[in-house]
């Protein structure tokens, strides 16, 4: 407690996160103390969505930095981010890109050891930076 009545909060892990992580389940919480403005799309029409169907919001370094749209092809063994998005204001530098992918192969590796799934390829199609998608393939 003392740490964080101080401002100095250790360095989060870049993660993906459940839509039902406590961080984010309660949307107004997680526009109020991060400024993110989360809602799961699975119940909205496919037009009307504006990430994707099942997004995980990205945790890194203690902010929720944006959302993926991921889907596992399990038959081709690939795991797919259909779309990367980033909230306005993030800044993507050299750790930023390196963190993201990690925690991509890191889900993938997870993915993968459930024996049901067996996704060890990432394939990202869409981010908000040219190349950054084709850097975090692998």
């Amino acid at each position: 407690m003392e740490t964080a009545a101080k401002g100095k909060f250790p360095r989060s892990k870049t993660t993906f996160l459940s839509p039902f992580d406590p961080l984010v389940w309660d949307r107004q919480r997680a526009l109020d103390l991060f400024g993110f403005d989360y809602k799961i799309e699975v119940y909205t029409p496919a037009p009307k969505r504006k990430y994707g169907y099942f997004t995980l919001p990205i945790l890194y370094n203690n902010a929720l930095i944006g959302r993926i749209d991921p889907k596992a092809h399990r038959k081709e063994g690939v795991f797919e981010v259909k779309a990367l998005h980033l909230e306005p204001g993030t800044k993507v530098d050299d750790a930023l890109v390196a963190e993201l992918k990690t925690a991509l192969q890191a889900c993938a590796r997870f993915v993968l050891s459930k024996s049901w799934h067996k996704t060890p390829q990432v394939i990202v199609r869409e981010a908000p930076i040219r190349g950054l998608a084709k850097h975090l393939s692998g």
